[in-house]
């Protein structure tokens, strides 16, 4: 099974210079743990999930350990989110971002998947995005196959 036959052709992005309020309510909106970032022609240029924001705005163990309780104070960590709202998610952003064909085995898709630690891989042709395949959709389709 070719990858272009489960994957979503609707795709949510943002452009690089999206500030990260922006990119946090979008999110929130359609229920989202990612944004493809692109630009004018539709070229991947990077993503962002959810789980990027929250270790943007909540330290690490090892910097709480390093700079001691002046992190666990809430203003702190709210002063830190307020801070990070305003800036551009290019700041933030993974440039590093791998993709699939439409036309790849949907096998390949989620090898890539299990070897990257990633959850969904942007499907480009052309080098414009054209949809997205999570393992979600994999999943799904091998359970309905059996069935």
């Amino acid at each position: 099974m070719k990858v272009s036959e489960i994957m979503n052709k609707e795709v949510h992005t943002i452009f690089s210079n999206t500030t990260m309020r922006v990119v946090n309510r979008t999110m929130q909106k359609y229920s989202l743990g990612y944004l493809f970032v692109v630009n004018e022609k539709k070229e991947v240029e990077g993503v962002i999930t959810y789980t990027d924001l929250f270790r943007l705005v909540l330290p690490s163990y090892q910097k709480v350990m390093e700079e001691g309780l002046l992190w666990l104070s809430p203003e702190v960590i709210e002063n830190q989110a307020h801070d990070l709202m305003n800036k551009s998610v290019k700041e933030f952003m993974k440039k590093k971002v791998i993709s699939i064909h439409p036309d790849e085995m949907v096998f390949k898709a989620g090898a890539e998947m299990i070897a990257n630690s990633i959850k969904q891989i942007p499907v480009v042709e052309n080098n414009k995005l054209v949809g997205v395949i999570s393992f979600h959709d994999i999943l799904w389709e091998l359970l309905m196959i059996n069935k």
